[in-house]
């Protein structure tokens, strides 16, 4: 599948599509109660439109992932273009390192290619997958452009022997992951009560790094444009929880505009909050 040419891969994808969503139906349940929850003023037509751009959408980024196999440095950064890589790598010449926030929305798999495009030591934070093979075999296709693969348990204790050894790093979070149900930060997010991991606040409030924020725009089918914004350069002025407000903010805003590139199939309100936890406000 990676050896097949990117017009074969689509017309693949295009197949995969009428299976997934008229024959097999994958989570579409799922989808479509999550749509009409966060957008219940949308008529029913506009919700199964949004729903069918996300699965021809969900099985484009599928086969595109495959890819990283195969692509070259250069066939990757002309998929994935980094519109303004100085304002990361101008923290790079001042001597700070960065913490960066994204979600999963459009190709969050093609960003292993940010190592290419920045200074820093970039980490890429992440899950491990319950299948130990398919782990190694996922992450070497990730570590193949340069960037380090760390998993969630251990990315603070890299951080900080990264500053113990003056080293400046970039590491990415892709924070929207549904958490277990007695984390402590709950707040609305798209309509319901969402908990959001910890993680990217304590890593802050541990490093006082820069937060940017990374917004991944789809421009045409197969070619993405990544452009990072900056959150706040001294996370120790935010008030206690305020960082994973903005991150809130910010990914909901960005979802309600183009809802249909969001990871919709992820069951990501699950969980409910616990009656002892406090629900945040924005």
């Amino acid at each position: 599948m990676a050896l097949i040419p990117m017009p074969v891969l689509y017309l693949k994808s295009d197949v995969l599509f009428l299976i997934i969503y008229y024959l097999v139906g994958y989570r579409k349940k799922v989808v479509f109660d999550n749509l009409q929850k966060a957008f219940p003023e949308k008529p029913d037509k506009e919700i199964k439109a949004i729903a069918k751009r996300f699965f021809r959408h969900l099985c484009d980024i599928t086969l595109e992932s495959i890819k990283l196999k195969t692509f070259s440095v250069d066939r990757m950064k002309k998929r994935l273009v980094v519109s303004n890589p100085e304002l990361v790598n101008r923290y790079y010449e001042q001597g700070k390192s960065v913490l960066i926030l994204t979600m999963h929305y459009n190709n969050w798999e093609w960003q292993v290619i940010l190592q290419q495009y920045l200074k820093h030591k970039v980490f890429l934070v992440y899950n491990p997958a319950r299948n130990l093979t398919f782990d190694s075999y996922i992450n070497k296709m990730r570590e193949r452009f340069g960037s380090e693969l760390v998993s969630t348990k251990k990315i603070l204790k890299r951080v900080l022997k990264a500053q113990k050894d003056n080293e400046l790093t970039l590491t990415w979070l892709c924070a929207d992951q549904r958490p277990k149900r007695n984390t402590d930060f709950w707040i609305t997010f798209l309509n319901r009560e969402a908990g959001f991991f910890p993680g990217p606040e304590n890593l802050a409030r541990h490093t006082n790094q820069v937060i940017l924020y990374e917004h991944v725009e789809k421009i045409r089918r197969g070619y993405y444009q990544a452009t990072f914004e900056v959150l706040t350069e001294d996370p120790s002025k935010i008030p206690p929880n305020g960082i994973l407000k903005m991150y809130v903010n910010k990914i909901e805003s960005i979802i309600k505009e183009k809802p249909e590139y969001y990871l919709w199939s992820h069951k990501r309100w699950k969980n409910k909050k616990p009656e002892d936890k406090t629900l945040q406000t924005h």
